[in-house]
Formats: structure tokens, C-alpha cells, sequence
């Protein structure tokens, strides 16, 4: 059975092909070590809350999934003029596209939570996409 982690690696590597590596958490330590392949896109889970339970002598909640995806790109201007920050939206759109509204086998649909920039320093422009989805847990 894979991971929710790694259905989504596999669907961005599957539909975004401009990436030089789709890699889960050992490349984001990589990130954190200034090992980077740019451009690069790193998916890992954020958290997860579960809801209260429904049953009274069993379990079953929905547990909300929230996914980093880190996108990682050269801070340095191409020749048409254009920067880092428009070559890591340009791939943002297409992560987006990629997994806003698909089902991983198991899951909800995947929704968009929020975007922040990490980091633009040592050469590197690193910015994280937070999605979320949801699955049932149950004890029977």
C-alpha cells in the first residue's frame, strides 16, 4: 500500500516533468543541508487532525491530511528578463493544476490550503504549498 505522500510524489513527478528530482522527506533534509536540485519539488506531511469520534464502542473520525510541497528554483534572472519568483509560480501553477480536485485511491479530494516563501538566500528561491485532504480511520 503506498503512502498518501507518495501517491502524490508520484502523481506531480507523473504530470510535471520540468522538476530535476520529486523526492519525500530525505530530500528535504537535503534542502535544510543546501544540497539542491533545482529545480526541485519535495512533498512531506505537515500534520493531521482528526474529528471527534461518532461511534460508542468503536472508532471512526475523518482525519484531515496537510501536505508540504516545497518547490525549490535558481535565484537568478533569465534571459527574458523574467526572476526566480515567476520560474517557481510557473511550476506552483502546475503542481496546482496537477493535484487541486484529484482523489488519491483512499483519500478526498485535494483542496489548497495556503503558499508561503521560505527562503531566497544562497542562491536558491524556496517557497512551500500546503494542500489538504481527508481519509476515514476506524477501528472495525
Amino acid at each position: 500500500m503506498s503512502t498518501l505522500r507518495a501517491l502524490v510524489e508520484a502523481r506531480i513527478a507523473a504530470q510535471v516533468t520540468d522538476f530535476k528530482e520529486v523526492a519525500g522527506a530525505a530530500g528535504l533534509t537535503n534542502i535544510l543541508a543546501g544540497r539542491i536540485a533545482a529545480p526541485g519539488c519535495y512533498v512531506f506531511q505537515e500534520g493531521s487532525t482528526a474529528s471527534a469520534n461518532k461511534l460508542g464502542n468503536a472508532v471512526s473520525q475523518r482525519e484531515a491530511i496537510q501536505l508540504g510541497v516545497v518547490i525549490t528554483v535558481r535565484n537568478v534572472q533569465d534571459g527574458r528578463g523574467g526572476d526566480a519568483d515567476d520560474a517557481s509560480q510557473a511550476l506552483r501553477d502546475l503542481v496546482k493544476t496537477a493535484l487541486l480536485g484529484w482523489e488519491p485511491a483512499g483519500y478526498e479530494m485535494i483542496e489548497k490550503v495556503d503558499h508561503k516563501l521560505i527562503s531566497f538566500a544562497n542562491g536558491f528561491f524556496i517557497t512551500k504549498d500546503s494542500y489538504r485532504t481527508a481519509h476515514h480511520i476506524r477501528s472495525i
